[in-house]
């Protein structure tokens, strides 16, 4: 699957939720919900709010809903329906369910939360794009790893700094997206940090890496001037991070990243999308053992 958020319709009210699964004597359950107001079985989402991520909207709305605290694996199949408020899009991924999430106690929007065998699910669920997006879960593979690669936010222009190239800055937007980027990371459970050694990349990352307590690694490849020298050993950094298999957020420069999605996409089961990213805009790639499955595109 691609899929591409990097600029939704604005006419759509956005939502966002996931399909929470686990395994039970290896048999796979997943979760419903069941709302008083409307007496229906579904699954758990909710509304974005006003300049929060969709990434931040799906784990917050989950936790709000069933009591899991989640990380998103790849995307599943999403809605778009009629309201009377008008058309809302519907966007979702897989999600583990938290193992140690409490019993839930019911609530004037949630009553129950259930997990079901995969047959029992569809046959209790009230609304059938629901069954569409579970059975989404249930043609593809459960767990996925997430790697980001990341533009830098807003620098300030080479026209407007004296300095040396590698140490310009971030703007004040810049800097702010820098910081808006810590939810839709933290969505993804990201436990690695690598950067461009140039100032504008570290700066967009930093704030995550300190947020979640991580190292910030920098690698010169990774910068416009280390890429022009080796294009061949930049692309070798995001081939290794594919193996090591530990999720990631790797940010570089525009220039760079078309070749850098290439390597990271070489045995990849979906189409790579061409689009170019805006500063703060990033691809967001599950994969599982080094093969890209799915592809995201978003922006901050």
């Amino acid at each position: 699957m691609v899929r591409d958020l990097s600029g939704p319709d604005a006419s759509d009210i956005l939502a966002a939720g996931a399909v929470l699964w686990r395994l039970r004597g290896g048999r796979l359950e997943v979760c419903l919900i069941h709302r008083q107001r409307y007496d229906d079985w579904t699954l758990p989402k909710g509304k974005v709010d006003p300049g929060e991520h969709v990434l931040a909207a799906a784990v917050r709305e989950v936790e709000e809903e069933t009591g899991h605290r989640i990380t998103l694996g790849r995307p599943l199949p999403g809605q778009r329906y009629p309201t009377r408020l008008g058309p809302k899009r519907v966007m979702y991924w897989a999600a583990r369910a938290d193992d140690g999430a409490p019993a839930w106690e019911p609530t004037a929007e949630v009553d129950e939360v259930v997990f079901l065998p995969v047959d029992d699910a569809l046959s209790r669920l009230t609304h059938q794009h629901d069954a569409t997006t579970v059975a989404g879960l249930a043609d593809g593979p459960l767990r996925t790893t997430a790697i980001v690669l990341l533009r830098h936010t807003k620098a300030v222009s080479r026209a407007s700094w004296d300095g040396e190239d590698t140490e310009r800055p971030l703007t004040h937007r810049g800097i702010a997206d820098a910081y808006r980027l810590i939810p839709p990371l933290a969505a993804l459970s990201l436990t690695r940090v690598v950067s461009s050694s140039a100032l504008r990349c570290t700066d967009t990352v930093r704030p995550y890496a300190r947020d979640r307590g991580l190292d910030l690694e920098t690698e010169r490849l990774l910068s416009e001037e280390g890429f022009v020298e080796a294009p061949d050993r930049a692309a070798e950094t995001i081939r290794k991070l594919l193996v090591d298999g530990e999720p990631a957020v790797v940010c570089s420069h525009r220039p760079a990243l078309p070749d850098l999605l290439a390597a990271a996409t070489e045995r990849a089961r979906c189409v790579v999308p061409s689009v170019q990213l805006p500063p703060g805009g990033f691809h967001l790639l599950h994969h599982r053992d080094g093969v890209v499955i799915d592809i995201e595109t978003h922006r901050v």
